[in-house]
């Protein structure tokens, strides 16, 4: 349930309308799952992006320790609903706890980032083997396609 005032964001319509699409399926794989996306409007604007898609690359980034450098956390965040900036006062975060509550401002920025600058690319590391034959042993026998299924859930070449 929202608070009053508040709006959709416009990707969760989108996310809805791929629902829809996903409970008529039986993707069991992520080229499947991908399909389902695409199929799921007609003007084709919902596209999947791959992580292991070598020509639409998706690259992690550590965000949270990059930013931590150069932003103040701001405590209780989760009290505050109203949130806005202001171009004559760049480094201030602006909160109201409701729409009609006292404005509190907030000088977040600790030092400004240098043009261009990226954090480091985020290493996901791989399953580990107990996670691997958990998966194989627990999750595997629900495929019904077998080529998805060693895709998904391949046996680990690691002995248990």
């Amino acid at each position: 349930m929202m608070l009053l005032g508040h709006t959709k964001f416009t990707p969760d319509w989108h996310f809805g309308v791929w629902k829809i699409k996903w409970r008529q399926s039986d993707a069991e794989c992520m080229e499947d799952i991908a399909y389902t996306v695409k199929a799921s409007s007609r003007s084709r604007h919902n596209i999947p992006q791959r992580v292991n898609d070598p020509s639409r690359p998706v690259v992690f980034l550590n965000w949270k320790t990059f930013l931590e450098n150069y932003f103040k956390l701001l405590k209780n965040i989760t009290k505050y609903y109203h949130f806005r900036c202001t171009a004559d006062e760049p480094r201030v975060l602006i909160c109201r706890e409701f729409c009609d509550s006292e404005e509190v401002r907030f000088n977040l920025l600790k030092a400004r980032p240098e043009a261009g600058c990226l954090p480091t690319v985020k290493v996901i590391p791989p399953l580990d083997h107990l996670r691997q034959w958990y998966l194989y042993e627990k999750i595997a026998p629900f495929f019904i396609n077998e080529v998805a299924r060693d895709i998904v859930c391949p046996k680990p070449s690691i002995p248990k």
